[in-house]
């Protein structure tokens, strides 16, 4: 039963930073193209090396390489194509993030595993970018997925060396596949080896991570050959290098700030610390000195190595440092998991937990019910489009018409617009075309783009907020 109370409590604190943002209606804008690409690769109109959002608008999608959002199209496949698998990817990958550290606390640690996994899960979702990313359906996320199965395989090899050929080969493999999610960021784990040497060298030697590095750039160096023989990836690869790698580092694509994300993680790091250290310090009255230990730097300088060489670039946003979140928080559990136990045992036992469990879930209630019929994003869509229950035929043009910059920015600058359309229609927006089969205007433009009532009839909302939407019926 204890140990029943203390999994709900980590569920319930996942369910209240998490799964209650996905319950409003409207989605990230990257979500909402990654999720329609992923559509079309799931019916068959674009394929892994030639993904298509609309064809104005990443009509040949260079972006990011292609596995992240193949892995978004599984449940496409699997289950068709419902609004739903937009809300429950991350969620659902969350859960895959806390086996996955589950596995590895149960190869780092002797005692106390189901705690320090507890307390790794609630470190993890301690940082604020957690949620947000989970929600949000970004490519960090599954990126993190082989991020940490590379760790594991790693750490697994550690404890078995006479399984170095297929371990390396898993390690390799897992790198191979983070850096087709997200690209050359998303194998810093490349340095765990070196790592794990400068900490363990009297039980981990230097041939021997010669060796293990011997056979992974052996793998490596097969499968690049391999993508860089095949025409397709190579071009994919090669025009992805081109348009969002060096352009980023050059500042090209926009941003002019370095060293955000160190700040923002060395707050965050922070400030879980040292309540940590606060609360069990006074649960024992006295100050309590942390034990730094082997495992703690190792994860600190894995964690490190995924986040600080991201200030090369000035093109930052908060979100890129969530694969290296999970090694800091497994790191935090590592020194704090003793004390943390001591003090629920002595000074609680468990009628905390319990208490706690019971104002969680009335706190789910309130929360669940003040969110359903929420529009977190895009609410004029939602309510000019979705609730009005709006019908567009399938693979259809619609011709747009603004008069004024405000209205124009919403429709063709500001990418929200477009991507809802693509995702929940399956339609794009022209600008161009005529003989579009609908025609969409705003209330601040109908003076100015009044459609032919002969040509057109309106099937929008009766009383809409913004958005004007027309059929064509005559040509």
């Amino acid at each position: 039963m204890k140990n029943f109370n203390l999994y709900l409590l980590i569920f319930l604190i996942y369910f209240l930073t998490t799964i209650v943002r996905v319950i409003p209606d409207g989605f990230h804008p990257d979500s909402l193209v990654y999720m329609s690409m992923a559509s079309s690769l799931a019916d068959g109109t674009s394929n892994f090396w030639n993904l298509h959002f609309t064809d104005t608008l990443f009509n040949h999608f260079y972006e990011h390489p292609p596995l992240g959002i193949f892995t978004m199209a599984i449940p496409f496949y699997m289950f068709g194509d419902s609004i739903f698998i937009d809300k429950l990817y991350g969620v659902f990958v969350g859960i895959l993030l806390a086996f996955l550290i589950a596995a590895i606390v149960g190869l780092i640690t002797k005692v106390h595993k189901r705690n320090t996994l507890l307390l790794s899960l609630f470190y993890f979702l301690a940082f604020p970018i957690v949620g947000n990313s989970l929600e949000n359906n970004l490519l960090e996320v599954p990126a993190t997925f082989f991020i940490l199965l590379s760790l594991y395989a790693f750490l697994k090899y550690t404890k078995s060396p006479q399984q170095t050929l297929s371990l390396s080969l898993g390690f390799s493999m897992a790198l191979l596949a983070a850096f087709l999610v997200k690209g050359p960021v998303m194998i810093f784990t490349f340095s765990l080896p070196f790592f794990y040497f400068l900490l363990f060298y009297k039980t981990y030697s230097f041939k021997e991570m010669l060796k293990y590095y011997l056979y992974v750039l052996f793998f490596m160096t097969l499968f690049v050959f391999i993508l860089y023989l095949y025409p397709a990836s190579n071009n994919y690869l090669t025009t992805y290098f081109t348009n969002q790698i060096l352009s980023s580092i050059d500042g090209s694509r926009g941003g002019n700030e370095h060293f955000k994300l160190t700040q923002q993680l060395l707050i965050d790091f922070s400030l879980i610390f040292f309540i940590s250290l606060i609360v069990v310090s006074i649960g024992a009255k006295k100050f309590i000195k942390p034990q730094f230990t082997k495992y703690f730097w190792l994860f600190i300088l894995i964690g490190l190595s995924g986040s600080v060489p991201l200030e090369i670039s000035p093109r930052q946003h908060d979100y890129y440092i969530f694969p290296s979140l999970s090694f800091f928080a497994i790191a935090l559990a590592i020194i704090f998991t003793q004390e943390i136990t001591n003090l629920i045992q002595k000074l609680y036992s468990y009628k905390l937990i319990y208490l706690l469990n019971f104002l969680l879930i009335i706190a789910v209630f309130i929360v669940s019910f003040e969110k359903f019929h929420q529009n977190s994003r895009y609410k004029n869509f939602y309510e000019d489009f979705i609730n009005a229950k709006v019908q567009i035929a399938n693979n259809s043009k619609i011709k747009t018409c603004t008069d004024n910059p405000i209205d124009y920015d919403k429709f063709h600058q500001n990418i929200g617009l477009t991507a809802n359309i693509k995702r929940y229609f399956n339609a794009e927006l022209t600008e161009s075309d005529k003989s579009a089969s609908y025609y969409l205007t705003s209330l601040n433009s109908l003076k100015s783009c009044q459609p032919n009532d002969l040509k057109y009839l309106y099937i929008g909302v009766k009383e809409a907020k913004y958005y004007l939407l027309y059929k064509r019926i005559k040509d």
